[in-house]
């Protein structure tokens, strides 16, 4: 189960503590003097804003792989005994006892998904909710919502300009909704 060099291992967390083991497996590192074997912990998440009651932005941080974190380790029965009787770990990712390192391929296609998804927005507006416009040079208006793009944390209304409708793009935060 020796090896020479380290590499990545996903770990099988209990959903939700992904953090604390995290934290866990960085104590217990410094406590058993494994610095040269655990090398490091990573929990893959990205920002998710949200529009609260408020109409202000919050950011938090979720999870891409709920119940699952990557540690940079080399493996030796001290380091794997150590990491799988961590809180909260159930078992690495791998058949039966022994760990399947994560490949360079798979950690990069990793990587490139949390930057992809480095923030994304979550709202609880709908098309066709009546848009009370909050902020800006139409602010007292009221207008029908026609398009919602949460990745970019705006929407669209159709407002009557010069006896047309003309689509105009809002912010989350410049609008309420009825």
């Amino acid at each position: 189960m020796a090896e020479n060099k380290a590499e990545w291992y996903v770990i099988q967390v209990i959903s939700g503590t992904e953090e604390n083991v995290r934290q866990s497996l960085f104590q217990r590192r410094e406590s058993f003097s494994l610095e040269n074997y655990i090398l490091d912990v990573f929990v893959p998440t990205h920002d998710v804003v949200s529009v609260k009651a408020s109409w202000e932005k919050v950011k938090k941080k979720k999870n891409i792989l709920p119940g699952y974190i990557l540690v940079q380790m080399v493996v030796t029965n001290e380091s794997w005994y150590i990491v799988r009787n961590t809180p909260n770990v159930t078992g690495f990712l791998g058949a039966g006892n022994i760990p399947v390192p994560v490949s360079g391929a798979e950690l990069d296609k990793l990587k490139g998904k949390i930057e992809e998804n480095d923030e994304t927005f979550t709202t609880k507006f709908q098309v066709w909710d009546v848009a009370s416009i909050i902020d800006g040079p139409f602010d007292g208006n009221e207008w029908v919502i026609a398009e919602i793009n949460e990745k970019k944390g705006v929407l669209k209304v159709n407002i009557n300009l010069l006896w047309r409708d003309t689509p105009i793009e809002l912010g989350f935060n410049q609008v309420r909704v009825k």
